[in-house]
């Protein structure tokens, strides 16, 4: 067995890693580029600051060819809050169909070979397959079930999932095994993700909410952490 350096590790990690801009300077700029493959990235804020926004643009910019800052394959939309952003997923698939409709071969018409003249919202829509679960047991099913196929079957390069705090909503915490099994599933859920991610060389991005903590001592209210608290934390990567 030969040893090696660390530079020469990373380097190598680097040239195979998948990068899906999300079509925001800033926010790419901070990411080195964009959201990557092999790693679970999480997009946390309060209620209405744009989280599930930013998710629905990677799932289109995702459909796009590799030369306009796509992955040039489908993506997976995983809904645990309903399914009412699928909406506003259609009205922003109008827009990338106006700004990209001329350009030929996106999402599963670039998939099967098909050449379209101008690709229209529905092209953008059919490269997006939606998943809708509410519980840990469910998630746990996809991920080590169907997802697993979606994957190699449907040039699948990105999963979203939006959100992970509501499937633990109704697991309790009250006691310390109950806590304990908790956070085993947790890591459990985040190990699985990972595996996934670097067998198939897909990008994870998920959501996760904040929850107010109350310190008597503070003079500014409540202070806002993300949900799920110290054990996931660290389960992901990287939280923007």
């Amino acid at each position: 067995m030969t040893s090696t350096t660390a530079f020469a590790l990373w380097e190598s990690r680097a040239s195979t890693t998948t990068v899906l801009p999300c079509g925001c300077d800033s926010i790419d700029e901070i990411l080195d580029g964009g959201f990557r493959s092999g790693i679970l990235s999480e997009i946390c804020g309060e209620s209405s600051a744009g989280k599930t926004q930013l998710c629905l643009q990677l799932l289109l910019q995702c459909n796009l060819p590799r030369s306009l800052g796509g992955l040039q394959g489908t993506a997976c939309y995983i809904c645990t809050e309903g399914v009412g952003s699928v909406k506003r997923l259609h009205d922003l698939a109008q827009v990338y169909a106006r700004r990209y409709g001329a350009v030929m071969g996106v999402g599963n018409k670039r998939k099967r070979g098909e050449m379209a003249a101008r690709v229209s919202a529905s092209d953008f829509l059919d490269g997006i397959f939606v998943e809708q679960l509410y519980t840990v047991d469910d998630l746990m099913d996809l991920l080590q079930a169907r997802l697993p196929t979606l994957l190699a079957e449907q040039n699948t390069k990105l999963v979203v999932l939006d959100s992970v705090a509501a499937v633990f909503r109704l697991v309790s915490t009250s006691s310390v095994k109950e806590a304990s099994d908790r956070s085993r599933t947790m890591f459990h859920m985040a190990n699985c993700m990972r595996i996934l991610s670097a067998q198939y060389d897909v990008v994870f991005v998920l959501t996760n909410q904040v929850t107010g903590d109350f310190d008597p001592r503070s003079t500014t209210g409540n202070e806002l952490r993300p949900a799920l608290g110290l054990s996931w934390s660290h389960c992901i990567n990287q939280r923007i």
